[in-house]
C-alpha cells in the first residue's frame, strides 16, 4: 500500500499515548486531545514536573518512561488507537556542547524502535512530528513543499541530518505497510512559538529576552514562524485522516525578527524593539554570550548553532497549502499567538501581571 490510499474519516481517538507530551508542542497536543475527550498516556521521565506542566484533568494519565527504552513502556501502547510520537533532542542541540550520539538515540533509533513496537501491540496510526529542517529548499524554485527533496543525511546541521534519517526509517517502514498495518503520516512544524513554553525552547527565551530588555539586539533575518495549537490540530488531524507515509508541512507564516521582536513588546506591553545588525556580527555576540553562560551558569538567549540556523533559513520559504487542503489546518495570525504567549508568561509570574499591550494602558 502506498502514500496515496486514503483511510477512513471516522478513526477513533479514545485512547492514545504522546511522547514528548511537556515540551511546547507536546502542551498544545495534550491539551486538544483532552479537550475532545480523549484519554492521554503521557509519557513522561519526570512525574513531579509533569504534574506541573499539564492540565490536570481526569483524561491524563502518566506513563514514566524514557523514548530511547520503549521496550519499557510498550506495553502501554495496547489498547491505544494512536501514537503521536514528539519526542527529540531538539532544544539541547541548540546549547553548547550536545550529545550527538544521545541526540541520533532519541531523533531516529528511538522512532524505529517506536514504530515495531506499534506494530506487535496492535496500534493501527502512529503520527511522527518531523521538521521542514529536514527539507532542502531551492529558493530559486519558489517555496518548498512535500515533494521537496531532503537535505543529506550526513550534513553537519545533527539535528536537521537526524531529521532526515528519521523520515527514511518511516519511509522504509510505510513501504511494508501491507504486512503490519500501521499508518503513519508526518507533520512537518516550522518555528514554534505559544503559550505552553515551559522548557523553554529558542522561542520562549527569544520572548522573555526582548519582553524584559535582556537583549538589545537581534540578526537582521527571519523564519517561518507557527503556533504550537496549529501544529497539534494538524497533528490529530494527520490522525484522523492522513496518509500512510505522506507528508503534511505545517509552517505557519514567513516573519522577519524585526516584525516578531515589536509584536512582542506590543504583546507584552514592556521591553524594547532590539535593533537590527548583520547576522555576522550576530554571530561574534552569540559567541560571548556562550562563554558568559558558561561562567554564570545560565542558558544564553542565543547561541552560534541557533544563529546560523537562523541564518540557514532566512531565504527558506515553505508551502503548508497540502496540510490547509488535506487537513484543514489553519494559522492564527501573528498578533494573537504573541498575545496568548504573553498572557501565559503573566500567569507563571514571568511577566508583571499589571503590564498591558501597548496602546491599552
Amino acid at each position: 500500500m502506498t502514500g496515496s490510499s486514503l483511510p477512513p474519516h471516522d478513526m477513533p481517538l479514545d485512547t492514545v499515548l504522546v511522547t514528548g507530551p511537556t515540551g511546547l508542542l507536546g502542551h498544545a497536543l495534550v491539551t486538544a486531545l483532552l479537550e475532545r475527550g480523549t484519554e492521554v498516556r503521557a509519557l513522561v521521565r519526570d512525574e513531579h514536573r509533569a504534574r506541573q506542566v499539564l492540565p490536570d484533568r481526569p483524561g491524563l494519565r502518566l506513563v514514566p518512561g524514557d523514548v530511547t527504552d520503549v521496550s519499557g513502556f510498550a506495553s502501554r501502547l495496547r489498547g491505544c488507537d494512536a501514537v503521536f510520537h514528539l519526542a527529540a533532542y531538539f532544544r539541547e542541540y541548540y546549547q553548547p556542547h550536545a550529545d550527538v550520539d544521545l541526540l541520533m538515540r532519541t531523533n531516529v533509533r528511538a522512532v524505529h524502535e517506536l514504530l515495531h513496537a506499534a506494530a506487535e501491540t496492535g496500534v493501527p496510526t502512529v503520527v511522527h512530528t518531523s521538521s521542514t529542517g529536514a527539507l532542502a529548499p531551492d529558493p530559486a524554485r519558489g517555496p518548498a513543499d512535500e515533494d521537496t527533496p531532503n537535505g543529506s543525511a550526513d550534513q553537519r546541521h545533527a539535528y536537521r541530518a537526524s531529521k532526515v534519517r528519521a523520515e527514511q526509517v518511516v519511509a522504509d517502514f510505510t513501504a511494508r505497510y501491507a504486512e503490519h498495518g500501521v499508518r503513519v503520516p508526518m507533520v512537518l512544524p516550522g518555528w514554534m512559538w505559544g503559550p505552553g513554553d515551559s522548557g523553554p525552547t529558542s522561542a520562549g527565551r527569544l520572548f522573555l529576552a526582548v519582553a524584559t530588555g535582556q537583549v538589545r539586539a537581534l540578526p537582521r533575518v527571519g523564519n517561518h514562524l507557527v503556533d504550537a495549537r496549529d501544529v497539534a490540530d494538524a497533528l490529530v488531524a494527520a490522525a484522523l485522516r492522513g496518509r500512510p507515509g505522506r507528508r503534511y508541512i505545517a509552517a505557519g507564516r514567513w516573519h522577519t525578527l524585526a516584525e516578531i521582536s515589536a509584536g512582542i513588546v506590543r504583546a507584552a506591553g514592556s521591553g524594547t524593539v532590539p535593533r537590527q545588525i548583520p547576522a555576522g556580527t550576530a554571530l561574534g555576540l552569540a559567541a560571548l554570550a556562550e562563554t558568559a553562560a558558561r561562567f554564570s551558569g545560565r542558558t544564553p538567549v542565543a547561541t552560534r548553532t541557533g544563529i546560523r540556523t537562523l541564518m540557514e533559513g532566512h531565504h527558506a520559504r515553505f508551502s503548508s497549502t497540502r496540510a490547509t487542503r488535506e487537513l484543514g489546518v489553519t494559522f492564527r495570525p501573528l498578533h494573537q499567538t504573541l498575545a496568548d504567549q504573553a498572557a501565559w508568561h503573566r500567569v507563571r509570574g514571568q511577566l508583571p501581571l499589571d503590564a498591558a499591550p501597548a496602546g491599552r494602558r
